[in-house]
């Protein structure tokens, strides 16, 4: 037999093996490289009536037991040492191996290192006083229960109290509504794991009450902070009454808050691992939904991106698509008021909003509330002594109170400086075009303002200059993911958002949001059939419990119908025709009349009518509704792209303003590189080099 003869005969004998082949052995508490806490649940698939288990050489057969429901045998296996550990089963004469890489329940695992300074708040939190330098505290159980004015009580040992209301879960079972709750650190975040539970019942402690109806609801908050701390939460912030009452299991944490820590990866990881220990201890829940507004959608959205598996379904309301890219069109709006304030003492409120872009007030809203945690590095505490936080003459090595500071991990420093890298960028920007042809602000006006708006320098000080990015953070940005492109399960998963009207308050959750991301996994996916958009008045606290309630039993219905569609179809299109009957795009108006009709960015339409859309700084100077831009490529000033006809002079003048050129906004933007992969591991390589970490 000649050897391509041979080497085919391998393959199919191969092949042929492999079909025989009925034993399989993989972790079903989290990818076998991510395990944390020294142990990991389990599953083996065999034909076989026996089984030998032995990690590292040890024998856990013992830790095996049938699993009726999943047709299996499955088990919790510990004593994982910190690194690599190999699982080895052996069943009806077959052999297989499991790699299972374990990392310390303090972390990290994908994150990168630990931020530093770092306080610890267990004392707070009501969980005592740290264990260890990672902010570790001991594991504590609460019971409350529900009365029937709707509060949740502390419900001390014995019988259960007469005014305990009872609860009628999904599943259609009627039991007291008891919540036990388990508080714990995990990653060095306070967690909170609420479940209905009876504790008059006997059953192992760890054992999850009937009430559960075996799914789980994961909250996340919302803000954007720049804390070198832990953050505080009491063991309540668990109760959440629109899960619990329903029977899903609800999880919290304070690494899944942004206004503790604006850290989209963090807060990835911080899922992944107390996920990982909630399956490990209560089981494996059908499905996993995402739930919260303002920061908390934006760490659904990217954990959908770069963490796929971790959430089925998403309700983001009051939307945001990531924090990174969200970032320019916001501090535009201190160099406007700046600009305003000093030399643009004469324009009139239409004239700033029509080149804010945002009605009026919402800059004044951003001013107040986050730019300084963008740009400046020492002009809020960042929730520690002071005595921490740098100063530029009397502690020039504290703390940056920056986003990118505390984010350093994915940008890592400048080696000139060794500040953290920034991806800010305002070069080549025309603030203004859109009004300019429009014919809302004057020729001089443009000028003057695109001459004199400046930008920021590295310590958040508006200067003359524009504001130039660190191309290697544009490129992390892009291809850690911390920028929302709309890649991966972005495109086949539920989203359903839904948020308050809020544009004409000056409120900076603005309804444009929803379209910008919209528009990005349509761009990247072809189409955005798996989202849907609500909207209804603000102000209206009857309408908005409403709408929050049917957002919840809608999202459920859609998860129940999809996990029930065992078809071949791409994921896509499953989620696509398990759409409910109410999961479509829609309106409420004041009185809580409900329209049902797409939601379109300035399109025709009721909803549109009702509750315009507005734009950013950004959009005004002609950057795509995707606005995912952060550093424009730059051409050379055109003069068919103004529809005023400027002197030669005032020609001469525009090109002096921009010597390098304007935004060429129909090419993608400066390094603007594709998603990496996901579940990346911090740091990724340097540019030059293939991204790393990719799993």
């Amino acid at each position: 037999m000649n050897s391509r003869l041979s080497a085919c005969f391998a393959v199919l004998l191969a092949s042929a093996f492999a079909a025989r082949q009925s034993l399989t052995v993989t972790s079903i508490s989290s990818r076998p490289d991510m395990v944390s806490g020294g142990d990991s649940l389990i599953e083996i698939k065999t034909a076989a009536t026996k089984i030998q288990a032995a990690l590292n050489g040890r024998d856990v057969s013992k830790a095996f037991h049938a699993d009726a429901a999943r047709g299996s045998l499955v088990g919790l296996v510990d004593g994982l040492k910190d690194g690599a550990n190999t699982l080895v089963v052996k069943a009806g004469g077959e052999s297989a191996t499991l790699r299972l890489v374990n990392h310390p329940i303090t972390g990290p695992i994908v994150s990168g290192e630990h931020l530093k300074p770092f306080v610890c708040q267990t004392v707070e939190s009501g969980l005592g006083e740290p264990l260890d330098a990672d902010c570790s505290a001991k594991t504590k159980i609460e019971y409350f229960y529900r009365t029937a004015d709707g509060k949740f009580n502390p419900l001390q040992a014995g019988a259960a109290p007469p005014d305990v209301v009872q609860t009628t879960t999904t599943d259609g079972k009627t039991v007291p509504y008891i919540v036990r709750v388990e508080s714990g650190t995990i990653n060095r975040s306070i967690y909170h794991i609420a479940i209905l539970d009876d504790p008059s019942k006997t059953a192992p402690s760890w054992a999850p009450g009937e009430g559960w109806n075996h799914k789980l609801l994961y909250s996340f908050g919302g803000g954007c902070g720049t804390n070198y701390s832990q953050g505080k939460m009491a063991s309540t912030a668990g109760l959440m009454d629109p899960a619990l009452s329903r029977g899903y299991a609800h999880i919290t944490s304070t690494q899944n808050v942004m206004q503790q820590h604006c850290n989209d990866n963090l807060s990835g990881e911080a899922v992944m691992m107390i996920k990982e220990h909630f399956i490990k201890t209560y089981g494996i829940p059908k499905w996993t939904m995402g739930y919260g507004g303002s920061g908390g959608s934006i760490q659904q959205l990217l954990i959908a991106q770069n963490f796929p598996g971790l959430l089925d379904g998403l309700l983001p309301s009051l939307t945001y698509p990531d924090s990174m890219s969200t970032r320019p069109g916001v501090t535009d709006c201190r160099l406007m008021l700046n600009y305003f304030a000093k030399d643009g003492k004469s324009w009139p409120q239409d004239k700033q909003v029509a080149v804010e872009g945002y009605t009026p007030g919402t800059c004044n809203s951003w001013n107040r509330s986050f730019i300084d945690i963008i740009v400046a590095s020492y002009a809020r505490g960042c929730g520690i002594s002071p005595e921490l936080v740098f100063d530029p003459v009397k502690n020039p090595h504290g703390a940056r109170c920056t986003i990118w500071d505390t984010n350093v991990a994915t940008f890592g420093r400048d080696p000139r400086t060794g500040y953290a890298r920034t991806a800010l960028d305002n070069v080549g920007v025309q603030y203004g075009l859109e009004a300019l042809n429009e014919g809302k602000i004057t020729r001089e006006e443009f000028l003057d303002l695109n001459q004199k708006i400046g930008g920021y320098d590295r310590d958040g000080m508006p200067r003359p200059q524009r504001t130039e990015a660190d191309l290697e953070a544009l490129r992390l940005a892009y291809a850690a993911g911390r920028i929302n492109s709309g890649a991966g399960s972005l495109g086949s998963i539920p989203i359903l958002h839904y948020r308050s009207y809020n544009d004409g308050l000056g409120d900076i959750h603005d309804r444009l949001r929803d379209f910008v991301i919209r528009e990005r996994i349509r761009k990247a996916q072809g189409n955005s059939d798996n989202e849907v958009f609500w909207v209804y008045p603000n102000g209206n606290r009857a309408l908005a419990a409403k709408a929050t309630a049917e957002a919840i039993d809608t999202m459920a219905l859609w998860l129940d119908t999809l996990q029930n569609d065992t078809s071949a179809a791409s994921a896509h299109d499953k989620t696509v025709r398990a759409k409910p009957a109410k999961a479509i795009d829609g309106c409420w108006a004041g009185d809580g009349t409900r329209i049902d009709e797409p939601n379109t960015f300035n399109g025709p339409g009721k909803c549109n009518e009702m509750y315009p859309v507005h734009k950013n700084p950004r959009l005004v100077a002609g950057a795509p509704l995707s606005d995912d831009v952060n550093k424009c490529q730059l051409r050379p000033v055109n003069p068919s792209d103004y529809k005023v006809q400027f002197t030669a002079a005032q020609m001469d003048r525009l090109k002096s303003i921009f010597p390098a050129g304007v935004c060429d906004y129909s090419k993608a933007g400066v390094m603007q590189v594709p998603l990496a992969g996901t579940y990346l591991v911090l740091p990724l390589q340097s540019a030059g080099a293939p991204a790393g970490g990719g799993r």
